[in-house]
């Protein structure tokens, strides 16, 4: 695609990693492959008839079969190499061995759009949440989101794992990558924190209001109080009360014997 551009239309067998037809909802499920193609615009038409079913069953069987044999011939064995030799040698021999030229000569190839990223497009997806503690799980090894993108997302939100071709990890959350880094397949323990001993703040004495019960019950006390004293001061003055409690004799009046 990045060299010849998008094609109108893909014509495959019914594989699975190229989508099958669901016999009770008459759709085609969707795939790796299916879903970049949709995204693209490329229409796949799987083989409907016995001849084109054939044809396609030889080419995959002359792929698997052939290529194979010829890449072991060659000592191929890293991806670099195999896509070297595809691209040098077999892609020609195809080309030459079993294409037939079109009634309509020009290319039908479209570009491809300015945006698309077709790393992000044909990768493996799958979906995950964000923990508390901002860490993914992914394939049994953790991987943490970095401090500065905590304050853009939160815990329970549903994160897009892509795993690409070149078997690079991202983290998308809409239309937005995550830095994240990985840390094993041990769950990071939160760091337990230290108790800050803080003094306590010396709070003055509450100081009850007019109305509180306190107050109400000491005026009420102390205004008995101040009447007992000024009626026993009164009777004193009077002399009319003795110290046992009962009448006092006045005695004779002053200038008698």
């Amino acid at each position: 695609m990045r060299r010849h551009g998008r094609p109108l239309a893909f014509y495959a067998d019914h594989a699975g990693h190229f989508g099958q037809w669901m016999t009770k909802k008459g759709r085609r499920t969707e795939t790796i492959i299916s879903r970049g193609l949709d995204e693209l615009g490329v229409e796949v038409i799987l083989a409907s008839s016995p001849q084109a079913k054939g044809r396609v069953e030889r080419s995959f069987g002359t792929a698997q079969d052939r290529l194979v044999k010829e890449m072991r011939v060659e000592r191929i064995a890293s991806l670099a190499e195999a896509n070297r030799f595809l691209t040098e040698r077999w892609v020609p021999f195809w080309n030459k061995r079993f294409t037939v030229a079109p009634e309509d000569p020009r290319d039908a190839h479209r570009p491809l759009p300015g945006d698309v990223d077709l790393e992000a497009l044909f990768a493996e997806t799958e979906t995950r949440v964000l923990a508390n503690d901002f860490t993914v799980r992914f394939r049994n090894q953790y991987w943490q989101v970095l401090r500065r993108e905590a304050g853009t997302v939160s815990p329970g939100t549903k994160v897009v794992v892509e795993r690409r071709l070149d078997g690079e990890v991202r983290f998308r959350i809409g239309g937005r990558y995550l830095a994240a880094e990985p840390l094993g397949r041990e769950r990071p323990r939160a760091e337990e924190a230290k108790p800050v001993r803080r003094p306590r703040p010396k709070s003055a004495p509450s100081k009850p209001g007019p109305d509180h019960v306190w107050r109400k019950q000491f005026h009420a006390d102390a205004q008995r109080a101040i009447a007992r004293r000024v009626r026993r001061l009164a009777r004193e003055a009077a002399g009319t009360e003795g110290e046992d409690g009962g009448l006092r004799d006045p005695g004779p009046a002053e200038g008698q014997p």
